[in-house]
Formats: C-alpha cells, structure tokens, sequence
C-alpha cells in the first residue's frame, strides 16, 4: 500500500526499554504440535510477543530455553534467563545427576558450566542474568548448610555475581547485565549483605498474585515491599507473574485471582517508582492469559493503561463490536468471583487452590490424622486437622460460580448464533 505524501508517522519508544516473556512451566506448549511441528507452537508465541511490542524473552522453561532460543534469537528478539539459571547455563543438578550440587565442592564445574552458557549465545543479542540460587529454584544454602548465617550467604553470592559479571565483560565490555531480587535475594539486598555492581538492572519481583511484595515461601510471608525507592537512579526492572505455579493457591492454567484495575495500579506504582528498564512477565502458556498479557503490553509501551478502556479494546479485536460489552463484562468479572482465602487484597484462589489444597489434606489424613497439615499452616495454623478441614470446607463455601457461568454461557451463546447468522 502506497502511503500519501502528506501523511504524518509518528514512532514513538515504548515507555519500558526492555520488555518480554518468560515462557515457564509450559505444560501446554510442550505438548502440542501445530503442523506436526513440536517448534510452531513456540514460533507463534514468539510472534505474538513481536505484535505486542515485545522484544525479550526467556523461550522457556530448563531444555526447551536452550532448545528454542536460537529460533528467538532468528526472528530478533533477545534472549535473556530464569534466575535459577544464570548465564542461561545449564543447571548443575541436570549436568551431575549424581553429584551434590554445592559450589564449596565444586566451583570449577559450576565455572565451566557458565562459560559454557556464553559460547553457546555468541552471536546473539542477550541481557545476562547473573546469579547463584539453588538448584530447583531455591536458596542454595537449602543444598550447602554451611552458609548459615546472611553474612556468609551474602558474601558468596556477592563474589560469584562479581565472577559472573566479569566472565560476561571479557566477552563483551558492552554487555547489558541483569540480577534478580526474588525472595531470599531480595532480603540479603535490603539487608545491606548483597553487594552488586553498579550498572547490572535489579529487578524486583511480584509475589506471584500480582502484589509488589516478597512471595510467600511454604508458610513464610513477610510481604516485604518490593521496589526501589524513590529516586534511585540505578537500573531497575520487574519480573511480574501473568500466571504463576506455587502448589498453594496460584493460577497456573486459568486467569490472575485478581482484577485488571489492581494490576494497572501495581505496575502504575513500578513505574513511579523509576522500575522502567526491564519488564520480564510469566506467560506460563499464554492462551489462559491473554486478557492480561494484552493490558501489560498496553502499559509496557504506552506507561498507562486504562483497565476499563482495555477490556472493550481487546474484546472488539477478538470477537467484534456485536457483543463487545457482555464479553468484556465475562472477563473482567472473573476476578469478582475468585474466592479470598485471607487477609490480603491479593490473598484470592487460582485453580491450583482447588486442587492442591485439599491433596494436602488428604495426605495428611492419610498420613497422620491427629496432627495439622504443616504446608497448609500458610492458610490456617491452627494444632489440629480437623480444624484445618473446617476453615478449608468454610473457604470453598464461598465459591459461587453460578451467576457468573449463567452469565458466561449466555455469552457464548449470543457469540454462537452470530456466527451461524
């Protein structure tokens, strides 16, 4: 199409520099071919990250980052890690199955394996994420009790995340390098043990549920806010849950718990607190949660969004003006229904409440019926499991999807008849 001489094109940067996807626990993707094609599924979400004015992702989770990150890398995106996997390197527990994966025995090999991270993206464009947690995304002291103390953890992680950094510079002095400030991380941080260079982007992360705050970890939560100050100059970014997998209450294959008004407030504060250099979102697999990835992207370029304006926005691109507003309402009144469980205005159950929870009680009934479930004591610690079983059967009381099914239904049926008309 020829564009008239007279037309004025306005390009405009994306309010955040670096935004993208983490493809993680892609239970769905990785078991669907599209063409026969295991890859396609993983190219189209690409593309769709590209149309949303993405250029970053981690292309997914453990073998399928490192299987699908050239094929990323090809259709120009740049590629960046999970921070259980810095350097984008493969895991120690995967490379020495039978070894103890603790860096006091091992550095050379934990060494070796970093390195190996970078030849393997030479020629690529990546933001390095630079970081020691545990195998299996956990403390790494949780697998070498020796550091016992924050100043011990702090100090290691501080010279290994030196050691990193400069591994990553003598390849290249212009390296964009990243570090996370996820949960334990984030309280040696704060606490003054973790000491950082002064150019890497730090990136903050949401608990999970959408909340500015440390994640809850087993039955801890200290909710410890999480965004740097006001006025800090320094890089900083978020790494922020569209779904997220925590075996407690999360939403793994169905919607966010929690609205599109509180997400837009959530990520408006992010950005007035100066957390504009990098964006990396938990995408899981994208389908249950475009609704919200397209609202994110809105304000990843655009530094504002207006929920209400959004949902009508998304609702007429993918099923028309007819019934945009009965569907709208379907979407954005999902997060109406979802039960609260606790105290917390993000404390709202995702599928995986209803199935990991009473799992939970059953084994322990199974197991040893006169003592309380110790991993359900996040929800009700209370000295027995009946008790337990009782605010549980109060909790799942609450939960009336009647109306809001009825409602859905007759959507969809309204959509149906169009399309037969």
């Amino acid at each position: 199409m020829k564009i008239p001489t007279n037309t004025v094109i306005e390009s405009k940067p994306a309010r955040v520099t670096y935004r993208g996807w983490f493809i993680n626990d892609e239970t769905l993707l990785s078991h669907w071919k599209v063409e026969r094609r295991a890859d396609l599924p993983f190219i189209m979400a690409f593309e769709t990250l590209l149309r949303l004015g993405g250029n970053m992702v981690i292309p997914g989770t453990g073998k399928n980052a490192h299987i699908y990150r050239q094929a990323a890398a090809d259709m120009g995106l740049i590629i960046t890690h999970h921070h259980a996997e810095p350097l984008g390197a493969e895991m120690f527990a995967q490379a020495y199955p039978d070894l103890e994966p603790m860096y006091s025995k091992y550095p050379e090999k934990f060494r070796a394996l970093w390195q190996a991270g970078i030849d393997a993206q030479k020629g690529m464009r990546v933001i390095w994420n630079i970081e020691f947690r545990g195998q299996g995304d956990k403390p790494f002291w949780d697998d070498d009790p020796k550091y016992d103390t924050p100043e011990k953890r702090g100090e290691l992680m501080s010279a290994l995340i030196k050691e990193q950094y400069d591994l990553v510079k003598d390849n290249d002095p212009n390296a964009v390098c990243c570090t996370n400030l996820y949960g334990e991380t984030m309280e040696l941080y704060k606490d003054g043990f973790l000491k950082l260079p002064d150019d890497i982007i730090k990136i903050w992360a949401d608990n999970g549920y959408g909340k500015m705050v440390s994640r809850r970890q087993g039955n801890a939560n200290p909710r410890v806010p999480a965004l740097p100050q006001q006025g800090d100059d320094g890089a900083h970014g978020i790494y922020y849950h569209a779904s997220f997998y925590d075996l407690q209450a999360a939403s793994h294959i169905t919607m966010l718990p929690n609205s599109t008004e509180f997400v837009s407030q959530e990520l408006t504060d992010v950005l007035i607190h100066g957390a504009d250099d990098y964006w990396l979102i938990n995408c899981s697999n994208i389908k249950p949660h475009a609704f919200l990835l397209d609202l994110i992207a809105r304000c990843w370029r655009d530094g504002t969004v207006d929920a209400v304006q959004q949902s009508i926005a998304y609702t007429v691109a993918y099923y028309g003006l007819l019934h945009r507003s009965d569907v709208a309402q379907c979407l954005t009144d999902y997060a109406q229904f979802t039960v609260p469980y606790g105290p917390n205005e993000d404390d709202r159950a995702g599928d995986q409440f209803y199935n990991h929870v009473p799992r939970m009680l059953i084994s322990q009934f199974v197991k040893d019926r006169t003592s309380p479930a110790d991993d359900l004591r996040w929800l009700f610690d209370v000295p027995t499991l009946a008790e337990q079983s009782t605010h549980c059967a109060e909790i799942f009381q609450k939960a009336d999807y009647a109306v809001y099914l009825r409602q859905c239904e007759k959507t969809a049926a309204e959509l149906a008849e169009e399309r037969f008309l």
